[in-house]
């Protein structure tokens, strides 16, 4: 989730997220469920919301955007590091 998230980079928000994990990882998240995670996601320190500027687009609404913290960038780096290591000799 965080890596989609950084995928979209400054236009990450919810349809947006579900794209990219489908592109990416083939994962097919409904709303809610994806909604949930972010929740828990915010409730760790790993991911802020922010609101991004109204637009005409979406009729005057601000889309809620989500960044991924530093906290989040270390856990996921951590993640990849763990990943990695555990990896080795294993995949070929």
């Amino acid at each position: 989730m965080l890596l989609a998230i950084l995928h979209c980079g400054l236009e990450a928000y919810a349809p947006k997220i579900l794209d990219k994990l489908f592109e990416h990882a083939h994962e097919k998240l409904s709303i809610g469920a994806l909604h949930s995670a972010l929740d828990r996601l915010e409730q760790r320190g790993l991911v802020a919301p922010w609101m991004g500027e109204a637009t005409k687009v979406r009729g005057g609404k601000r889309k809620k955007l989500i960044r991924v913290t530093g906290d989040g960038q270390i856990a996921l780096s951590h993640a990849m590091h763990t990943l990695n290591a555990m990896a080795k000799g294993v995949l070929v």
